[in-house]
């Protein structure tokens, strides 16, 4: 009898050992689980306030994600190859991004951005006034063979080269990529196109390798396709032809070297004239990156450009690098040297823009950057333009 006694007395003791472990198991929020385990409330109490603390969203705000980029700019130097000063502070980039899953195979995109008015015969100039930057949705068909993750995108979107550009070269903030810098086009423009990858993603470890997790991660590169007005996405449609751009891109060998990328894009259509001015491209841009650096190269010839100015032949190429500092890698060293011939018809206008600084990663994507850039012209008589620029990119 004294037996059976000790073993129910004992057999009690073990059951109220487990109890915290039971609330643990069943009370999820860590403060409530204390509570109860100090005896300040029941579990009945703690499974209430539990029950009460799930908040359903409305339907119209589920399946949405808000997010803000921002470059927060300090710039001194000399411009207007005439050695004009500059020194200000400036807000050069203030995007909201809304993003909306409609239906698993339905998104929509709204970015709203800020521009400050220059225009001298403008009253308002000064102002900071908002317009529209993207404004598109996607419909996601099923994978179609070795066509996979495919996107057909309908509004204001990407062009398709400079958003591929800027997952490798993440400076955006410091100034424009390359060709947009020099006026060819920019990075937006009403229209349809289609993306996709080419054979599924890289694993989550090969994309560890190469040092990124983004849209741009297709297992034998990428494409995006599409039809636009050409204007781009701050200038009224001034003609009838569309425009064509396209971009292909191939990782030949995702297995043992994933990070190096070969990409093809060209434009064919008519500048944003009513007298159609000629406007072609080709570029071909190579890239390399892992954890520790990002490489790339890009070589364009062209004739014309977006805005229908001038129909001359033009072309140049523009070399970038980034590397992170050994056992500090959020210290990074960067820099950059484009060459750039407005027309090839004519001598001594060739254009050499070098930029070179230093990047302190302070929190994902937020960045503290520091550079030197100067822009030098072979025109008789122009002055160099120098600048020193302080830059904080704000993310989340």
């Amino acid at each position: 009898m004294k037996i059976i006694k000790r073993s129910i007395i004992i057999g009690l003791l073990m059951l109220f050992s487990f109890v915290p472990l039971l609330v643990r198991a069943e009370i999820k929020d860590p403060l409530l689980q204390k509570l109860v385990e100090k005896g300040t409330i029941t579990m009945e109490e703690a499974e209430s306030i539990q029950g009460k603390t799930k908040i359903e969203l409305p339907k119209g705000l589920q399946g949405i994600s808000i997010g803000a980029l921002a470059y927060i700019d300090y710039s001194a130097g000399t411009t207007g190859h005439n050695e004009t000063n500059f020194n200000k502070f400036s807000l050069t980039r203030g995007y909201v991004n809304i993003k909306k899953d409609i239906t698993p195979w339905l998104k929509a995109r709204v970015t709203p951005d800020i521009t400050q008015i220059t225009n001298s015969t403008n009253s308002q100039k000064g102002d900071i006034e908002v317009r529209m930057k993207y404004y598109y949705i996607d419909i996601l068909p099923p994978d179609f063979g070795f066509l996979t993750e495919n996107d057909f995108r309908v509004g204001l979107g990407h062009n398709p080269l400079l958003d591929f550009q800027e997952h490798i070269n993440i400076y955006r903030m410091q100034g424009t990529m390359f060709q947009e810098r020099f006026k060819s086009f920019n990075s937006a423009d009403m229209g349809i196109g289609i993306l996709g990858n080419f054979g599924g993603k890289l694993s989550k470890e090969l994309q560890e390798e190469v040092g990124y997790h983004t849209s741009y991660s297709g297992r034998y590169g990428g494409y995006h396709i599409g039809m636009y007005n050409g204007g781009g996405y701050h200038a009224t449609e001034e003609n009838q032809n569309k425009v064509i751009e396209g971009r292909i891109t191939l990782r030949l060998l995702p297995d043992t070297i994933p990070g190096l990328q070969l990409s093809y894009f060209g434009i064919s259509g008519k500048g944003n004239k009513s007298t159609d001015p000629e406007w072609t491209s080709n570029t071909g841009f190579v890239s390399y990156q892992n954890r520790h650096l990002a490489l790339t190269g890009e070589y364009v010839q062209s004739k014309g450009q977006q805005d229908g100015s001038d129909e001359k032949s033009k072309g140049g190429y523009s070399l970038f690098g980034d590397f992170k500092i050994p056992m500090h890698d959020r210290l990074a060293v960067t820099a950059r040297y484009d060459v750039w011939d407005p027309d090839n018809d004519s001598a001594n206008n060739t254009q050499n823009l070098f930029i070179g600084g230093i990047s302190y990663k302070i929190y994902s994507s937020n960045y503290l950057l520091v550079v030197y850039e100067q822009l030098h012209y072979e025109n008789l008589g122009y002055k160099d333009d120098k600048k020193v620029q302080v830059v904080f990119q704000v993310s989340f």
